[in-house]
Protein backbone atom coordinates (compact mmCIF):
# COMPACT_ATOMS: atom_id res chain seq x y z
CA UNK A 1 0.00 0.00 0.00
CA UNK A 2 2.81 2.41 0.88
CA UNK A 3 4.56 1.51 -2.36
CA UNK A 4 1.36 2.13 -4.35
CA UNK A 5 0.89 5.53 -2.73
CA UNK A 6 4.51 6.51 -3.24
CA UNK A 7 4.50 5.36 -6.85
CA UNK A 8 1.51 7.51 -7.68
CA UNK A 9 2.86 10.45 -5.71
CA UNK A 10 6.16 10.54 -7.62
CA UNK A 11 4.39 10.51 -10.97
CA UNK A 12 1.90 13.13 -9.83
CA UNK A 13 4.72 15.49 -8.84
CA UNK A 14 5.94 15.50 -12.43
CA UNK A 15 2.36 15.67 -13.66
CA UNK A 16 1.64 18.67 -11.45
CA UNK A 17 4.60 20.51 -12.89
CA UNK A 18 3.31 19.86 -16.41
CA UNK A 19 -0.20 21.01 -15.42
CA UNK A 20 1.00 24.20 -13.78
CA UNK A 21 3.08 25.10 -16.81
CA UNK A 22 0.10 24.35 -19.07
CA UNK A 23 -2.18 26.61 -17.01
CA UNK A 24 0.39 29.42 -16.92
CA UNK A 25 0.88 29.33 -20.69
CA UNK A 26 -2.87 29.19 -21.34
CA UNK A 27 -3.64 32.11 -19.01
CA UNK A 28 -0.96 34.34 -20.47
CA UNK A 29 -1.94 33.52 -24.06
CA UNK A 30 -5.71 33.88 -23.73
CA UNK A 31 -5.86 36.72 -21.21
CA UNK A 32 -8.35 37.15 -18.39
CA UNK A 33 -11.55 37.49 -20.43
CA UNK A 34 -11.07 34.55 -22.81
CA UNK A 35 -9.66 32.36 -20.05
CA UNK A 36 -12.77 33.16 -18.05
CA UNK A 37 -15.00 32.01 -20.92
CA UNK A 38 -13.07 28.74 -21.23
CA UNK A 39 -13.21 28.05 -17.50
CA UNK A 40 -16.93 28.83 -17.41
CA UNK A 41 -17.50 25.96 -19.85
CA UNK A 42 -15.15 23.69 -17.90
CA UNK A 43 -16.85 24.39 -14.57
CA UNK A 44 -20.33 23.81 -15.97
CA UNK A 45 -19.39 20.49 -17.60
CA UNK A 46 -17.70 19.38 -14.38
CA UNK A 47 -21.07 19.67 -12.61
CA UNK A 48 -22.08 16.50 -14.46
CA UNK A 49 -18.96 14.43 -13.74
CA UNK A 50 -20.55 12.71 -10.75
CA UNK A 51 -22.80 10.83 -13.18
CA UNK A 52 -19.81 9.32 -14.96
CA UNK A 53 -19.16 6.86 -12.14
CA UNK A 54 -22.26 6.76 -9.88
CA UNK A 55 -20.25 5.38 -6.94
CA UNK A 56 -20.36 1.85 -8.37
CA UNK A 57 -16.57 1.49 -8.26
CA UNK A 58 -16.47 1.75 -4.48
CA UNK A 59 -19.28 -0.79 -4.21
CA UNK A 60 -17.38 -3.20 -6.45
CA UNK A 61 -14.26 -2.88 -4.28
CA UNK A 62 -16.25 -3.38 -1.10
CA UNK A 63 -17.94 -6.51 -2.47
CA UNK A 64 -14.66 -8.01 -3.65
CA UNK A 65 -12.69 -7.28 -0.46
CA UNK A 66 -15.47 -8.76 1.67
CA UNK A 67 -15.62 -11.89 -0.50
CA UNK A 68 -19.12 -11.22 -1.83
CA UNK A 69 -18.44 -10.85 -5.55
CA UNK A 70 -16.24 -11.71 -8.53
CA UNK A 71 -14.14 -8.75 -9.66
CA UNK A 72 -14.18 -9.54 -13.38
CA UNK A 73 -17.93 -10.10 -13.56
CA UNK A 74 -18.70 -6.93 -11.63
CA UNK A 75 -16.38 -4.83 -13.80
CA UNK A 76 -17.91 -6.20 -17.02
CA UNK A 77 -21.44 -5.46 -15.81
CA UNK A 78 -20.37 -1.95 -14.84
CA UNK A 79 -18.84 -1.43 -18.30
CA UNK A 80 -22.07 -2.40 -20.00
CA UNK A 81 -24.05 -0.08 -17.77
CA UNK A 82 -21.69 2.83 -18.45
CA UNK A 83 -21.92 2.40 -22.21
CA UNK A 84 -25.69 2.71 -21.97
CA UNK A 85 -25.77 6.12 -20.26
CA UNK A 86 -22.43 7.72 -21.27
CA UNK A 87 -23.55 9.27 -24.59
CA UNK A 88 -26.97 10.48 -23.32
CA UNK A 89 -25.15 12.11 -20.40
CA UNK A 90 -22.91 14.02 -22.81
CA UNK A 91 -25.88 15.18 -24.88
CA UNK A 92 -27.85 16.35 -21.84
CA UNK A 93 -24.83 18.26 -20.54
CA UNK A 94 -24.25 19.99 -23.86
CA UNK A 95 -27.88 21.00 -24.41
CA UNK A 96 -28.35 22.30 -20.87
CA UNK A 97 -25.12 24.31 -21.10
CA UNK A 98 -26.18 25.91 -24.38
CA UNK A 99 -29.43 26.97 -22.72
CA UNK A 100 -27.86 28.36 -19.54
CA UNK A 101 -25.20 30.38 -21.40
CA UNK A 102 -27.29 31.20 -24.50
CA UNK A 103 -26.20 34.83 -24.45
CA UNK A 104 -22.45 34.14 -24.19
CA UNK A 105 -21.21 33.13 -27.64
CA UNK A 106 -17.66 32.31 -26.53
CA UNK A 107 -18.89 29.89 -23.86
CA UNK A 108 -21.42 28.14 -26.10
CA UNK A 109 -18.78 27.70 -28.80
CA UNK A 110 -16.37 25.74 -26.59
CA UNK A 111 -18.84 23.96 -24.31
CA UNK A 112 -19.71 21.05 -26.69
CA UNK A 113 -16.00 20.32 -27.15
CA UNK A 114 -15.32 20.23 -23.42
CA UNK A 115 -18.42 18.07 -22.83
CA UNK A 116 -17.07 15.35 -25.15
CA UNK A 117 -14.71 14.26 -22.38
CA UNK A 118 -17.65 13.06 -20.25
CA UNK A 119 -18.29 10.00 -22.43
CA UNK A 120 -14.63 8.97 -22.23
CA UNK A 121 -14.54 9.45 -18.47
CA UNK A 122 -17.70 7.37 -18.06
CA UNK A 123 -16.06 4.35 -19.68
CA UNK A 124 -12.64 4.76 -18.06
CA UNK A 125 -14.11 4.77 -14.53
CA UNK A 126 -15.28 1.18 -15.09
CA UNK A 127 -11.74 -0.22 -14.95
CA UNK A 128 -10.62 1.68 -11.86
CA UNK A 129 -11.96 -0.96 -9.42
CA UNK A 130 -9.47 -3.36 -11.00
CA UNK A 131 -6.57 -1.29 -9.69
CA UNK A 132 -8.26 -0.45 -6.37
CA UNK A 133 -9.06 -4.05 -5.47
CA UNK A 134 -5.69 -5.47 -6.55
CA UNK A 135 -3.67 -2.49 -5.24
CA UNK A 136 -1.89 -2.06 -8.59
CA UNK A 137 -1.52 1.57 -9.49
CA UNK A 138 1.24 1.74 -12.10
CA UNK A 139 -1.25 2.30 -14.92
CA UNK A 140 -3.11 4.94 -12.88
CA UNK A 141 0.11 6.84 -12.30
CA UNK A 142 1.28 6.52 -15.90
CA UNK A 143 -2.06 7.59 -17.36
CA UNK A 144 -2.20 10.65 -15.13
CA UNK A 145 1.32 11.74 -16.04
CA UNK A 146 0.92 10.99 -19.75
CA UNK A 147 -2.33 12.94 -19.98
CA UNK A 148 -0.79 16.01 -18.40
CA UNK A 149 2.40 15.79 -20.43
CA UNK A 150 0.46 15.47 -23.69
CA UNK A 151 -1.74 18.42 -22.74
CA UNK A 152 1.39 20.50 -22.20
CA UNK A 153 2.84 19.41 -25.53
CA UNK A 154 -0.37 20.31 -27.36
CA UNK A 155 -0.52 23.68 -25.59
CA UNK A 156 3.04 24.48 -26.68
CA UNK A 157 2.10 23.60 -30.26
CA UNK A 158 -0.94 25.89 -30.09
CA UNK A 159 1.20 28.77 -28.84
CA UNK A 160 3.49 28.38 -31.82
CA UNK A 161 0.54 28.72 -34.21
CA UNK A 162 -1.16 31.51 -32.22
CA UNK A 163 -4.31 29.35 -31.95
CA UNK A 164 -7.60 30.68 -30.68
CA UNK A 165 -9.97 29.75 -27.88
CA UNK A 166 -11.53 26.76 -29.66
CA UNK A 167 -8.25 24.86 -29.86
CA UNK A 168 -7.55 25.37 -26.18
CA UNK A 169 -10.92 23.73 -25.52
CA UNK A 170 -9.65 20.69 -27.42
CA UNK A 171 -6.80 20.41 -24.92
CA UNK A 172 -9.41 19.71 -22.22
CA UNK A 173 -10.41 16.48 -23.97
CA UNK A 174 -6.86 15.08 -24.03
CA UNK A 175 -6.65 13.90 -20.37
CA UNK A 176 -9.80 11.70 -20.37
CA UNK A 177 -8.82 10.20 -23.73
CA UNK A 178 -5.32 9.27 -22.55
CA UNK A 179 -6.63 7.88 -19.24
CA UNK A 180 -9.13 5.70 -21.11
CA UNK A 181 -6.50 4.25 -23.43
CA UNK A 182 -3.73 3.64 -20.88
CA UNK A 183 -5.89 2.30 -18.05
CA UNK A 184 -8.03 0.27 -20.43
CA UNK A 185 -5.02 -1.54 -21.87
CA UNK A 186 -3.54 -2.14 -18.41
CA UNK A 187 -6.81 -3.48 -17.00
CA UNK A 188 -7.20 -5.88 -19.93
CA UNK A 189 -3.92 -7.50 -18.93
CA UNK A 190 -5.36 -8.33 -15.52
CA UNK A 191 -8.88 -9.39 -16.51
CA UNK A 192 -11.47 -8.98 -19.24
CA UNK A 193 -13.63 -5.88 -19.00
CA UNK A 194 -15.66 -6.43 -22.13
CA UNK A 195 -19.20 -5.15 -21.50
CA UNK A 196 -21.94 -7.40 -20.20
CA UNK A 197 -25.47 -6.04 -20.48
CA UNK A 198 -27.21 -7.65 -17.52
CA UNK A 199 -30.29 -5.76 -16.37
CA UNK A 200 -30.75 -7.48 -13.00
CA UNK A 201 -27.09 -7.28 -11.96
CA UNK A 202 -26.84 -3.70 -13.16
CA UNK A 203 -29.88 -2.75 -11.10
CA UNK A 204 -28.42 -4.43 -8.01
CA UNK A 205 -25.21 -2.44 -8.41
CA UNK A 206 -27.16 0.77 -8.90
CA UNK A 207 -29.37 0.11 -5.90
CA UNK A 208 -26.44 -0.63 -3.62
CA UNK A 209 -24.54 2.40 -4.86
CA UNK A 210 -27.43 4.87 -4.50
CA UNK A 211 -26.18 6.36 -1.22
CA UNK A 212 -22.67 6.69 -2.64
CA UNK A 213 -24.10 8.14 -5.87
CA UNK A 214 -25.91 10.75 -3.84
CA UNK A 215 -22.66 11.55 -2.04
CA UNK A 216 -20.85 11.94 -5.37
CA UNK A 217 -23.56 14.11 -6.94
CA UNK A 218 -23.78 16.34 -3.91
CA UNK A 219 -19.99 16.42 -3.67
CA UNK A 220 -19.57 17.54 -7.28
CA UNK A 221 -22.23 20.21 -6.82
CA UNK A 222 -20.45 21.28 -3.65
CA UNK A 223 -17.08 21.64 -5.41
CA UNK A 224 -18.35 23.19 -8.65
CA UNK A 225 -21.41 25.22 -7.80
CA UNK A 226 -19.25 28.13 -6.65
CA UNK A 227 -17.73 28.49 -10.12
CA UNK A 228 -21.15 28.31 -11.78
CA UNK A 229 -22.57 30.90 -9.38
CA UNK A 230 -19.58 33.13 -10.10
CA UNK A 231 -20.27 32.82 -13.83
CA UNK A 232 -23.86 33.94 -13.25
CA UNK A 233 -23.29 36.58 -10.58
CA UNK A 234 -19.94 38.10 -11.56
CA UNK A 235 -17.59 38.69 -14.48
CA UNK A 236 -15.63 36.16 -16.59
CA UNK A 237 -12.45 37.58 -15.04
CA UNK A 238 -13.63 36.55 -11.57
CA UNK A 239 -14.49 33.08 -12.87
CA UNK A 240 -11.04 32.80 -14.42
CA UNK A 241 -9.41 34.05 -11.22
CA UNK A 242 -11.22 31.52 -9.07
CA UNK A 243 -10.59 28.65 -11.46
CA UNK A 244 -6.89 29.53 -11.72
CA UNK A 245 -6.56 29.71 -7.93
CA UNK A 246 -8.48 26.48 -7.38
CA UNK A 247 -6.39 24.72 -10.03
CA UNK A 248 -3.17 25.77 -8.31
CA UNK A 249 -4.37 24.85 -4.84
CA UNK A 250 -6.37 21.71 -5.54
CA UNK A 251 -3.82 20.16 -7.85
CA UNK A 252 -2.30 19.11 -4.53
CA UNK A 253 -5.55 17.49 -3.42
CA UNK A 254 -4.67 14.49 -5.56
CA UNK A 255 -2.32 13.46 -2.75
CA UNK A 256 -5.16 12.50 -0.38
CA UNK A 257 -7.02 11.04 -3.37
CA UNK A 258 -4.11 8.71 -4.16
CA UNK A 259 -3.75 7.90 -0.47
CA UNK A 260 -7.45 7.06 -0.26
CA UNK A 261 -7.37 4.79 -3.31
CA UNK A 262 -4.31 3.05 -1.90
CA UNK A 263 -5.98 2.41 1.46
CA UNK A 264 -9.60 1.73 0.48
CA UNK A 265 -9.33 -2.06 0.33
CA UNK A 266 -7.37 -2.18 3.61
CA UNK A 267 -9.85 0.07 5.40
CA UNK A 268 -12.94 -1.82 4.26
CA UNK A 269 -11.31 -5.14 5.12
CA UNK A 270 -10.29 -4.02 8.60
CA UNK A 271 -13.78 -2.78 9.41
CA UNK A 272 -15.11 -6.24 8.66
CA UNK A 273 -12.39 -8.11 10.58
CA UNK A 274 -10.98 -6.00 13.42
CA UNK A 275 -12.57 -2.74 14.63
CA UNK A 276 -9.68 -1.84 16.95
CA UNK A 277 -7.13 -2.16 14.17
CA UNK A 278 -9.48 -0.18 11.93
CA UNK A 279 -9.50 2.68 14.44
CA UNK A 280 -5.73 2.60 14.77
CA UNK A 281 -5.26 2.44 11.00
CA UNK A 282 -7.60 5.41 10.49
CA UNK A 283 -5.84 7.48 13.17
CA UNK A 284 -2.45 6.89 11.60
CA UNK A 285 -3.87 7.72 8.18
CA UNK A 286 -5.22 11.03 9.49
CA UNK A 287 -1.83 11.79 11.04
CA UNK A 288 -0.16 11.12 7.68
CA UNK A 289 -2.53 13.49 5.88
CA UNK A 290 -2.13 16.11 8.58
CA UNK A 291 1.64 15.93 8.25
CA UNK A 292 1.40 16.53 4.49
CA UNK A 293 -1.58 18.90 4.38
CA UNK A 294 -0.79 21.29 7.24
CA UNK A 295 2.37 22.81 5.68
CA UNK A 296 0.51 23.29 2.38
CA UNK A 297 -2.06 25.40 4.22
CA UNK A 298 0.47 27.39 6.23
CA UNK A 299 3.09 28.01 3.54
CA UNK A 300 0.42 28.57 0.90
CA UNK A 301 -1.18 31.23 3.08
CA UNK A 302 2.13 33.11 3.27
CA UNK A 303 3.22 32.74 -0.36
CA UNK A 304 -0.14 32.99 -2.17
CA UNK A 305 0.72 36.36 -3.72
CA UNK A 306 4.07 35.38 -5.24
CA UNK A 307 2.62 32.10 -6.53
CA UNK A 308 -0.29 33.86 -8.25
CA UNK A 309 2.07 36.41 -9.78
CA UNK A 310 4.35 33.67 -11.11
CA UNK A 311 1.64 31.54 -12.71
CA UNK A 312 -0.95 34.14 -13.70
CA UNK A 313 -0.58 37.71 -14.84
CA UNK A 314 -1.00 41.14 -13.26
CA UNK A 315 -4.76 41.18 -13.87
CA UNK A 316 -5.15 38.09 -11.65
CA UNK A 317 -2.93 39.12 -8.73
CA UNK A 318 -5.24 41.59 -6.95
CA UNK A 319 -8.24 39.33 -6.39
CA UNK A 320 -6.27 36.15 -6.91
CA UNK A 321 -3.97 36.51 -3.88
CA UNK A 322 -6.63 36.31 -1.11
CA UNK A 323 -8.54 33.73 -3.15
CA UNK A 324 -5.52 31.47 -3.46
CA UNK A 325 -4.57 31.96 0.20
CA UNK A 326 -8.01 30.84 1.38
CA UNK A 327 -8.03 27.89 -1.00
CA UNK A 328 -4.61 26.70 0.19
CA UNK A 329 -6.03 26.52 3.73
CA UNK A 330 -9.15 24.77 2.42
CA UNK A 331 -7.10 22.16 0.58
CA UNK A 332 -5.21 21.43 3.78
CA UNK A 333 -8.53 20.67 5.48
CA UNK A 334 -9.58 18.39 2.60
CA UNK A 335 -6.57 16.18 3.31
CA UNK A 336 -8.24 15.23 6.57
CA UNK A 337 -11.80 15.17 5.23
CA UNK A 338 -10.96 12.63 2.55
CA UNK A 339 -9.58 10.11 5.03
CA UNK A 340 -12.34 10.52 7.60
CA UNK A 341 -15.06 10.32 4.94
CA UNK A 342 -13.57 7.14 3.50
CA UNK A 343 -13.49 5.64 6.99
CA UNK A 344 -17.19 6.45 7.37
CA UNK A 345 -17.86 4.77 4.01
CA UNK A 346 -15.95 1.68 5.14
CA UNK A 347 -18.09 1.71 8.28
CA UNK A 348 -21.26 1.66 6.12
CA UNK A 349 -22.19 5.22 7.08
CA UNK A 350 -23.19 6.28 3.56
CA UNK A 351 -26.57 7.56 4.72
CA UNK A 352 -24.92 9.86 7.24
CA UNK A 353 -22.47 11.09 4.60
CA UNK A 354 -25.39 11.94 2.33
CA UNK A 355 -27.12 13.96 5.06
CA UNK A 356 -23.91 15.74 6.00
CA UNK A 357 -23.11 16.60 2.39
CA UNK A 358 -26.64 17.86 1.74
CA UNK A 359 -26.44 20.21 4.71
CA UNK A 360 -22.94 21.36 3.75
CA UNK A 361 -24.05 21.95 0.16
CA UNK A 362 -26.94 24.11 1.37
CA UNK A 363 -24.64 26.12 3.63
CA UNK A 364 -22.13 26.50 0.79
CA UNK A 365 -24.76 27.80 -1.65
CA UNK A 366 -26.11 30.31 0.85
CA UNK A 367 -22.62 31.54 1.70
CA UNK A 368 -21.76 31.88 -1.99
CA UNK A 369 -24.92 33.88 -2.68
CA UNK A 370 -24.00 36.23 0.16
CA UNK A 371 -20.23 36.47 -0.29
CA UNK A 372 -19.78 36.49 -4.09
CA UNK A 373 -21.53 39.86 -4.55
CA UNK A 374 -19.30 41.26 -1.80
CA UNK A 375 -15.88 39.80 -2.62
CA UNK A 376 -16.19 37.88 -5.89
CA UNK A 377 -13.74 34.99 -6.18
CA UNK A 378 -12.39 35.52 -2.66
CA UNK A 379 -15.95 35.25 -1.30
CA UNK A 380 -16.41 31.89 -3.03
CA UNK A 381 -13.11 30.68 -1.55
CA UNK A 382 -14.15 31.76 1.95
CA UNK A 383 -17.47 29.93 1.58
CA UNK A 384 -15.62 26.75 0.66
CA UNK A 385 -13.22 27.00 3.60
CA UNK A 386 -16.02 27.48 6.14
CA UNK A 387 -18.01 24.49 4.90
CA UNK A 388 -14.90 22.29 4.76
CA UNK A 389 -14.20 23.03 8.42
CA UNK A 390 -17.80 22.24 9.35
CA UNK A 391 -17.64 18.95 7.47
CA UNK A 392 -14.40 17.91 9.16
CA UNK A 393 -15.69 18.57 12.68
CA UNK A 394 -19.00 16.75 12.14
CA UNK A 395 -17.51 13.76 10.27
CA UNK A 396 -14.83 13.23 12.94
CA UNK A 397 -17.46 13.33 15.67
CA UNK A 398 -19.58 10.74 13.87
CA UNK A 399 -16.65 8.40 13.29
CA UNK A 400 -15.67 8.57 16.97
CA UNK A 401 -19.21 7.42 17.84
CA UNK A 402 -18.90 4.34 15.59
CA UNK A 403 -15.48 3.11 16.73
CA UNK A 404 -12.51 3.88 18.94
CA UNK A 405 -11.12 6.51 16.55
CA UNK A 406 -10.13 9.83 18.11
CA UNK A 407 -8.82 12.93 16.39
CA UNK A 408 -5.01 12.94 16.91
CA UNK A 409 -4.81 16.28 18.72
CA UNK A 410 -1.49 15.45 20.40
CA UNK A 411 0.08 14.85 17.00
CA UNK A 412 -1.32 18.16 15.72
CA UNK A 413 0.04 20.09 18.71
CA UNK A 414 3.53 18.63 18.29
CA UNK A 415 3.38 19.59 14.61
CA UNK A 416 2.96 23.31 15.37
CA UNK A 417 6.68 23.83 15.98
CA UNK A 418 7.57 22.52 12.54
CA UNK A 419 4.79 24.57 10.96
CA UNK A 420 6.07 27.71 12.68
CA UNK A 421 9.54 27.05 11.28
CA UNK A 422 8.11 26.65 7.78
CA UNK A 423 6.02 29.83 8.05
CA UNK A 424 8.94 31.87 9.39
CA UNK A 425 11.18 30.69 6.57
CA UNK A 426 8.50 31.53 3.99
CA UNK A 427 8.18 35.03 5.42
CA UNK A 428 11.94 35.57 5.36
CA UNK A 429 12.12 34.45 1.73
CA UNK A 430 8.91 36.21 0.65
CA UNK A 431 10.78 38.52 -1.71
CA UNK A 432 12.98 35.77 -3.16
CA UNK A 433 12.04 33.66 -6.21
CA UNK A 434 8.94 31.62 -5.44
CA UNK A 435 10.52 28.23 -5.99
CA UNK A 436 13.37 29.13 -3.63
CA UNK A 437 10.92 30.28 -0.96
CA UNK A 438 8.85 27.12 -1.28
CA UNK A 439 11.93 24.90 -1.16
CA UNK A 440 13.30 26.76 1.86
CA UNK A 441 10.03 26.45 3.76
CA UNK A 442 9.85 22.74 2.92
CA UNK A 443 13.39 22.10 4.11
CA UNK A 444 12.77 24.01 7.33
CA UNK A 445 9.62 21.99 7.96
CA UNK A 446 11.33 18.65 7.46
CA UNK A 447 14.39 19.56 9.51
CA UNK A 448 12.23 20.76 12.39
CA UNK A 449 10.39 17.43 12.29
CA UNK A 450 13.65 15.51 12.47
CA UNK A 451 14.57 17.44 15.59
CA UNK A 452 11.32 17.83 17.53
CA UNK A 453 8.94 15.49 15.71
CA UNK A 454 6.29 14.28 15.57
CA UNK A 455 7.40 12.52 12.38
CA UNK A 456 10.97 11.36 12.84
CA UNK A 457 12.72 8.72 10.74
CA UNK A 458 11.90 5.99 13.25
CA UNK A 459 8.24 7.07 13.20
CA UNK A 460 8.05 6.78 9.41
CA UNK A 461 9.67 3.35 9.47
CA UNK A 462 7.20 2.12 12.10
CA UNK A 463 4.21 3.45 10.12
CA UNK A 464 5.36 1.79 6.90
CA UNK A 465 5.99 -1.53 8.66
CA UNK A 466 2.53 -1.41 10.25
CA UNK A 467 0.93 -0.49 6.93
CA UNK A 468 2.67 -3.37 5.18
CA UNK A 469 1.45 -5.80 7.83
CA UNK A 470 -2.14 -4.53 7.48
CA UNK A 471 -1.93 -4.79 3.70
CA UNK A 472 -0.74 -8.40 3.80
CA UNK A 473 -3.64 -9.42 5.97
CA UNK A 474 -6.56 -7.58 4.34
CA UNK A 475 -5.66 -6.90 0.69
CA UNK A 476 -6.90 -9.02 -2.22
CA UNK A 477 -4.10 -11.05 -3.83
Amino acid sequence: MAAAFGYQLVFRVFGMIASIVTVALTVRHLGGESYGHLTTAIVFVSLWTSFTELGIGAVVVRRVTSGQGDLERLVRVNTGLSLVYGIPLTIITTVSGLVVYSGQDEVTAVLPIVAAGLAMTTVSTCVQPVFLATVRFAAVAWSDFASRALSLALTLALLQTDAGLMWFAVVQVVPPLVVLVVQGVAASRILSWRPVFAVRESWELLRESLPQTAVLVIGVLYWRIDGVLLSLLDSPLQVGTYYLASTLAFTLSVIPTFFATSTLSSMTGLWSSDRDRFSHFTSRSVETMLFIGAPIAVVGLVLAGPVMRLIGSDEFVGDGTPTLALLFVAVGVTFLNGTVSQALFAAHEQAFLVRLNVVNLGINIVLNLVLIPLWGAAGAALALLVTELIGQVVASWRLSRRCAYRTPWAFAIRLTVSLAAAAATALLLHGAPVLLALAGAGVAYLLANLVVGPVKIATVRTMLDAGAADDREVSVP
